[in-house]
């Protein structure tokens, strides 16, 4: 993986074990998330290097890439919030399984530089929270990058790593 510093806003299942798969293919991964007992729990389990409840600033602006774990409703407002904070050449993606009204709402709040990829990793579990995260959920699954022509050869190229990485089992664009 050429981004070796991510950020994981929501510590759910997916965004739990996308920071479980990312620090065992050894990335250094940090989280954001409104749940203090969520950024515990990964630490304690080593799937996290760095953690917030409050001010993410510090986390976004050391990423390299930033993975959205949240809901759809969640999402637009939460980047609209925090996009400024994120370096030039910071690749950005997510795991919400809503495309249409997330899109080109999050890609109109990058910053000059920023790149949204727009991605759906098919994997999950009954259960939610961190607790449940586990990276295995992703071998047998599909992964999917939903590219805009907004987005670039080297953001497609990111997500198709990405999904490598946690052993997505079939990726397709």
């Amino acid at each position: 993986m050429e981004q070796r510093n991510f950020c994981i806003v929501g510590l759910g299942l997916l965004g739990g074990s996308y920071a479980r798969g990312l620090t065992e293919a050894g990335c250094r991964v940090t989280a954001v998330d409104v749940r203090g007992e969520a950024i515990r729990f990964a630490l304690d389990k080593g799937w996290i290097a760095q953690g917030t409840t409050e001010d993410a600033r510090l986390l976004l602006e050391q990423a390299e890439a930033v993975v959205l774990g949240l809901y759809p409703h969640a999402l637009i407002d939460w980047v609209r919030a925090n996009a400024r904070f994120l370096r030039p050449g910071t690749l950005v993606t997510d795991v919400c399984g809503v495309k249409q009204a997330v899109v080109g709402p999050v890609q109109n709040a990058m910053p000059e530089g920023v790149e949204f990829i727009a991605s759906h990793p098919m994997a999950g579990k009954e259960v939610s929270g961190v607790e449940y995260a586990d990276s295995a959920i992703f071998r047998p699954a599909n992964f999917i990058i939903t590219p805009t022509e907004r987005n670039t050869p080297r953001g497609i190229a990111f997500a198709r790593q990405l999904a490598e990485t946690l052993g997505f089992a079939h990726i397709a664009q």
